[in-house]
């Protein structure tokens, strides 16, 4: 249990028949220890490594409810130099530590390195970890807004918020300095699906593009999948007709049941790739050395081209699922399929028994996908394509 301890209430604690112990509201990982012939022992819960051990401060009365916080405060200062001395001098530091204990356990790790990656690390990273305040969030924030928009600001700051916590909790840093930091604006739920002439608007300026961003575009709306996997595809993850995304990409409630996915290329897809000129590992790429990171910019320059608007990036995966289901005269895939298409985990009982791949029946229905558009060059980069206009 937990008291705010004081001489009376420190005093007043009676044996049992089993000891037992009380933790100290004011000072975190302080425990007073009850024996069962009334003996009364201080503790401090300090972190070792990935363990954590207790390091004994005295007996009550001869050290009072004062003396021990005060010990307990300074154990666990003693603690934490050692801890950040020499490996957690910057942020970029705690960082590194939060991703080797916690990549493989949150299904949204992926989210939370692409925001460390593109927003945080350049503008917080060198920071000593001393030394970082609110103030350094409150910046963070407004500069992500004034890049991209609120709503991308508050997400910033919903993503790494938690990895301060947990340095404060693992004794990195005293406190989590943006425990009270406001997120601000927040995405709502959304159900937007474009209408036909805008997918076929959007696809049409996608083609007008150069690349990266255009052919970039069109492996979205041709594949389905997640804006950062399309935007993270590597060469060695196309085997032969079919895109591998590795299961360190794919999302999953349960990081350890996530597996690798696989998506059927499209015969629009395969030529798009395959007219791409290879500038080092990822498929869209301006350095040769790194992905690109698509945000609000492209999607703006989208809108202008297309003259569309009030859509994003995510809106176009969820048009994809309903003009796959939908159908045109190509064929019509049905829902279970889609999922699959999708990558959705199949939680049904049948699941655990069935474990055919659907490759032929994803790439049908990408295949239906790929009839939906209506270029007749595929970024510049392939040969002319008959489409089909799906009805409204």
């Amino acid at each position: 249990m937990k008291l705010r301890l004081n001489e009376s209430k420190a005093e007043g604690l009676k044996p049992k028949d089993k000891g037992y112990e009380v933790r100290d509201e004011i000072v975190r990982g302080l425990v007073l220890r009850v024996g069962k012939r009334g003996q009364k022992v201080w503790e401090v819960v300090l972190p070792r490594g990935k363990r954590r051990e207790r390091e004994r401060l005295g007996t009550f009365p001869d050290i009072s409810v004062k003396q021990a916080r005060k010990l307990a405060e300074e154990a666990k200062e003693q603690a934490h130099t050692m801890r950040t001395g020499n490996s957690a001098k910057t942020v970029s530091d705690l960082f590194d530590a939060y991703k080797a204990a916690r990549e493989g356990e949150l299904r949204t790790w992926h989210d939370i390195q692409s925001v460390w990656d593109v927003w945080a690390k350049d503008r917080i990273g060198h920071v000593r970890a001393t030394d970082l305040n609110f103030y350094h969030g409150q910046d963070l924030r407004t500069h992500v807004s004034k890049k991209s928009s609120p709503v991308r600001a508050g997400a910033v700051v919903s993503y790494l918020r938690p990895f301060l916590a947990w340095c404060a909790e693992e004794q990195m840093i005293k406190n989590n300095p943006w425990e009270k930091l406001k997120v601000g604006a927040k995405a709502g739920n959304r159900d937007r699906v474009l209408s036909t002439d805008e997918w076929a608007a959007i696809y049409s300026a996608a083609c007008e593009m150069p690349y990266p961003f255009g052919p970039f575009t069109q492996a979205l709306m041709l594949s389905a999948q997640r804006i950062s996997n399309v935007a993270q595809m590597r060469y060695d993850e196309i085997q032969g007709d079919v895109w591998v995304i590795p299961k360190e990409k794919v999302k999953a409630t349960r990081t350890a049941s996530a597996k690798a996915h696989e998506v059927p290329l499209s015969s629009a897809l395969a030529e798009l790739i395959a007219g791409v000129k290879k500038r080092g590992d990822f498929v869209f790429t301006t350095t040769g050395e790194k992905p690109i990171t698509p945000g609000s910019k492209l999607k703006a320059k989208l809108q202008k081209l297309s003259q569309t608007s009030d859509w994003r990036f995510h809106d176009i995966r969820r048009t994809a699922a309903t003009l796959m289901t939908t159908g045109n005269e190509v064929g019509k895939a049905n829902r279970f399929i889609v999922e699959r298409v999708l990558g959705h985990a199949d939680s049904s009982v049948t699941a655990i028994y069935d474990r055919a791949t659907y490759r032929g029946e994803k790439r049908e229905a990408l295949e239906v996908l790929a009839a939906t558009v209506t270029s007749t060059n595929l970024g510049g980069v392939g040969p002319k394509r008959n489409v089909v206009s799906i009805s409204k």
